[in-house]
């Protein structure tokens, strides 16, 4: 089995299995950095998510596997021999996994190479999200396998792939569903939240499961194939019934605050840690121009560190800061813009007046001078700022008081009266 086994790795359809998911890889990884750069849980949660594309292709590369030994007649030459027919399918499964698992692997340890600098917070469970990922390749490899087997038609490769595609996608819009588990697909999980240990040992010991009785078909072994199947049906139970994925607890470790030690007070989770140094420039000055002025926030923090049950409160005293999808390729701040409409919470109006059954206008004017005067931004024959900027400094600072007291008690008349600054 050695000496076969080496030869579907060179020859087989594995090195273009290898390829194939290197390159995907490669792809997936360079089309959003965003949502892994600097942090290992969110490497091994985007390989995960990127399973929508690597597993349907894991399908087609075995689909054609199969395929290719049935043109080859290897399935008449295997029946004139006295070795078991499930070795053959055995070894062809274990060659594309292998090449396929390993190309994955090159292309995201090529990521590692870029987190490892600058990552704050390792963990210590994404190695069982990763585990459960290679699990997963494994079953692809296995389903397309079977399909390939027992369906004769040379499309059936991309045909397979594309419905393995779409079935994936599919199942994971139940993400308010438990049964989104079955799915190997993470979506819309952030870095620092768990997946309970129960759950990502139910996963593996489905797709276990799954894999020998996908196997077993594909080998034409029905008992072993509907034992293995069984077992797949008992694990799935205990998902499908289990908790859904809308409530993933937080893991307190990665949230711990990392501040500042001078000035206004900024603070990140400790998953974000990478990114304060960066984060800090641009929000302390908007804080330092606000302190002190009463009902204006004096601090900043990660919102990841927010708990679940505390709701954002306009006048709190705190911006809160969305770094989920804020890290570059090397760990440096994605958008600065989007850390500014986190600023821009400081001012905006979380009221709406109706005039006519349109919003009035007047009052988002004083809205824009408030922002305006906050970021020290040139005036504009919209925002006519510059009429604030020649009041004295105490003066700015109270107006921007009466503003911050006017917005939170949605008062019109003030705000409407605080749009012509004298």
């Amino acid at each position: 089995m050695r000496r076969i086994l080496r030869t579907e790795l060179r020859r087989g359809t594995a090195p273009w299995a290898a390829a194939a998911m290197c390159g995907a890889g490669v792809w997936m990884l360079a089309v959003h950095p965003e949502d892994w750069g600097g942090r290992w849980a969110g490497l091994v949660n985007y390989l995960r998510t990127s399973l929508l594309i690597l597993c349907a292709l894991m399908v087609a590369a075995g689909v054609w596997q199969a395929g290719r030994e049935r043109r080859r007649g290897i399935d008449e030459m295997v029946n004139s021999t006295p070795r078991p027919g499930w070795q053959p399918v055995l070894v062809a499964w274990l060659a594309v996994t292998l090449a396929g698992t390993v190309g994955v692997l090159v292309a995201f340890a090529g990521a590692a190479v870029l987190v490892a600098p600058v990552a704050t917070y390792a963990g210590d469970g994404w190695w069982w999200t990763l585990l459960v990922g290679v699990l997963a390749l494994g079953a692809a490899t296995a389903g397309g396998m079977c399909v390939g087997r027992l369906v004769r038609l040379r499309l059936a490769a991309p045909v397979a792939g594309l419905a393995a595609y779409l079935g994936l996608a599919i199942l994971t819009y139940w993400d308010t569903k438990s049964a989104v588990w079955l799915a190997p697909v993470q979506v819309a999980q952030a870095a620092y939240q768990v997946v309970p240990g129960r759950v990502v040992a139910w996963q593996a010991g489905w797709l276990l499961a799954l894999t020998v009785a996908l196997l077993a078909l594909a080998a034409r072994r029905w008992y072993a194939a509907a034992l293995a199947g069984a077992l797949a049906v008992g694990v799935a139970v205990p998902i499908v019934t289990g908790p859904g994925p809308n409530r993933l607890l937080t893991d307190p470790d990665a949230v711990a605050l990392v501040c500042t030690d001078s000035g206004p007070q900024v603070c990140v989770a400790r998953i974000h840690a990478f990114l304060l140094d960066d984060v800090t420039p641009i929000v302390q000055p908007a804080l330092a121009r606000i302190e002190g002025i009463p009902g204006a926030p004096d601090r900043a923090m990660d919102d990841a560190a927010r708990p679940v049950d505390q709701p954002q409160v306009p006048g709190d005293g705190t911006i809160w800061l969305h770094l989920d999808q804020q890290a570059t390729v090397r760990g440096g701040l994605a958008n600065q813009d989007w850390l500014a409409s986190d600023l821009r919470a400081v001012t905006e109006l979380n009221c709406r007046y109706y005039d006519h059954d349109r919003e009035d206008e007047r009052a988002d004017l004083t809205g824009g001078l408030a922002h305006a005067w906050l970021f020290e931004m040139p005036a504009s024959p919209v925002v006519p700022v510059d009429r604030l900027y020649a009041l004295p400094m105490p003066a700015q600072r109270a107006w921007f008081a009466d503003y911050l007291r006017a917005a939170a008690a949605c008062d019109l008349p003030t705000l409407i009266r605080l749009g012509q600054p004298r």
